[in-house]
């Protein structure tokens, strides 16, 4: 069974992961979620354990487990999938920052990475962000651009998190 590792940041979006866990263990995907502080503001990690059927990565953990927890999570990981991505860990992925879990784990990976941003759209078109995107994309991560949408509200758009089937088929794709 090919093991999926599915990292969560502080995104209005975390929820939307819900359905990609569904959809991985449906197909016969061993899925281990990461969730970083902030996802946790907006989603339990109860709920990914539920969904995988495996604990849930988290700081917290690091300090629980007597083992070195970005190791024994990268072992045997076929993927690492972090949908949402905010502009915060795209920044530290790629500056080499591990100052949490799930930038920790990313550097001590040997599997492909793919990224789906989800953002406000001024924010993602920022240069700096854009110039992390490329930076990463030349290192060999996989970007999933994400879908605009304007919103009713304000004269701002949002940068939403790809759809989830399109997400699940561009990280199936990247595993084979």
């Amino acid at each position: 069974m090919k093991k999926i590792l599915l990292g969560i940041t502080g995104s209005i979006t975390a929820y939307k992961s819900c359905d990609l866990v569904r959809m991985f263990v449906k197909g016969g995907f061993d899925v281990r979620v990461i969730m970083t502080t902030h996802a946790m503001m907006f989603i339990a990690p109860l709920t990914f354990e539920v969904l995988s059927g495996n604990p849930v990565a988290t700081n917290k953990t690091i300090w629980e487990s007597r083992s070195i927890e970005h190791l024994s999570l990268r072992d045997g990981s076929s993927l690492f999938l972090i949908a949402p991505a905010t502009a915060n860990i795209i920044g530290k992925l790629a500056s080499g920052i591990a100052d949490d879990l799930l930038s920790t784990t990313y550097l001590s990976l040997h599997c492909p990475v793919v990224v789906a941003p989800s953002m406000d759209a001024t924010m993602y078109q920022n240069g700096v962000v854009q110039h992390n995107v490329e930076d990463l994309k030349n290192r060999g991560v996989i970007f999933i651009e994400p879908d605009e949408e304007s919103t009713e509200c304000s004269e701002e758009s949002a940068v939403r998190l790809a759809d989830i089937s399109k997400i699940y088929e561009v990280a199936t794709d990247a595993i084979a």
